[in-house]
């Protein structure tokens, strides 16, 4: 889920020599990385978490968290709501946050009152399946279901939400992430699908990516360079689609992580991989032929947000905001 990004370059830098035919050989200078100085902590559990400005929701379980980061050296725990389902996946925007609630479907929550937040509205989208993603697409909620597939809402009246389509993707539909017009659809086996909503109650099957692998699990998108990155389950194998023609999408590079990947954010060229116990690991992809890392921090990172110029990272007890390298 994600969805729900900014970025400073960082030099590749390797230092070595040879020596061939009398001829001295330099290569460039080692990529310099480091470690994510902590600006605040606050005790909390989560497995999901996304901001908008000042406020901030983290899911856990049923449990859903509001938090006040109007001061982000100080962030605070404000209101908690108990929901029937699991909470797979949240977006906030502005004073609402939207739920994937599993079994329940879409769910709109009300933020006027941080202290006490509030259901507004909810869908549930009948099948056998759960709506385990949630993502923004300009005014429109996406959703995901893993039988149903995609799913388009209108929610101009949060307490009535709308289901103005549904499209089925060649397997399961295991997270979204939105564009003005586009919805980028992680199915599993086939890879990523780009679904043109311009015509949100007809949405349109722009193109396929077709994955390397064949469990593709994780989809996310820095806007500005209008860039995607999908993850397979299986291998944490991490594909760079250039989506500048949502016709032809083409896979321009790919990053091996030593370890799983359990949910990522993109911004700009800074690609950010929450991977469990693998801790948080921070990938620059300015050129996406070579992508390298920038940045880390070994504490269990579970989930990652960004908000403004700070990530949000949370593990098993503890969120962590730092400053995006």
């Amino acid at each position: 889920m994600y969805a729900p990004h900014r970025c400073l370059g960082a030099a590749r830098s390797r230092f070595g020599h040879g020596t061939w035919l009398g001829l001295l050989l330099l290569t460039a200078p080692a990529a310099a990385q480091s470690t994510l100085t902590p600006v605040a902590t606050l005790p909390l559990t989560a497995a999901v978490v996304h901001a908008d400005g000042p406020l901030g929701v983290a899911g856990n379980g049923s449990t859903l968290t509001v938090l006040d980061l109007s001061d982000l050296t100080e962030p605070r725990v404000r209101g908690q709501l108990e929901l029937t389902d699991r909470v797979w996946d949240v977006v906030v925007d502005g004073d609402r946050a939207y739920l994937a609630n599993g079994f329940i479907g879409l769910v709109v929550v009300t933020l006027d009152d941080p202290d006490q937040p509030q259901v507004a509205g909810s869908y549930e989208v009948v099948s056998q399946g759960q709506t385990v993603s949630v993502a923004m697409a300009g005014q429109l909620v996406l959703t995901t279901n893993n039988q149903t597939g995609l799913n388009v809402f209108d929610v101009s009246k949060p307490t009535m939400p709308v289901m103005l389509s549904e499209w089925l993707t060649g397997g399961y539909s295991r997270d979204v992430i939105g564009l003005p017009g586009l919805g980028l659809v992680a199915d599993q086996p086939d890879g990523l699908h780009v679904v043109g909503i311009d015509a949100p109650a007809d949405p349109q099957e722009t193109s396929i990516h077709f994955a390397e692998g064949e469990t593709t699990q994780l989809v996310t998108v820095a806007p500005a360079t209008r860039t995607a990155f999908i993850a397979d389950g299986a291998t944490a194998l991490v594909e760079i689609v250039n989506l500048t023609d949502v016709a032809a999408p083409a896979r321009v590079g790919s990053y091996q992580p030593a370890g799983r990947v359990v949910q990522l954010t993109a911004r700009d060229d800074l690609l950010y991989l929450a991977q469990g116990r693998g801790g948080l690991t921070v990938i620059d992809v300015a050129d996406p032929s070579h992508p390298f890392v920038v940045a880390s921090h070994s504490a269990p990172t579970r989930t990652v947000a960004l908000v403004d110029d700070i990530v949000l990272a949370a593990g098993a007890d503890t969120l962590t905001l730092f400053h995006v390298p």
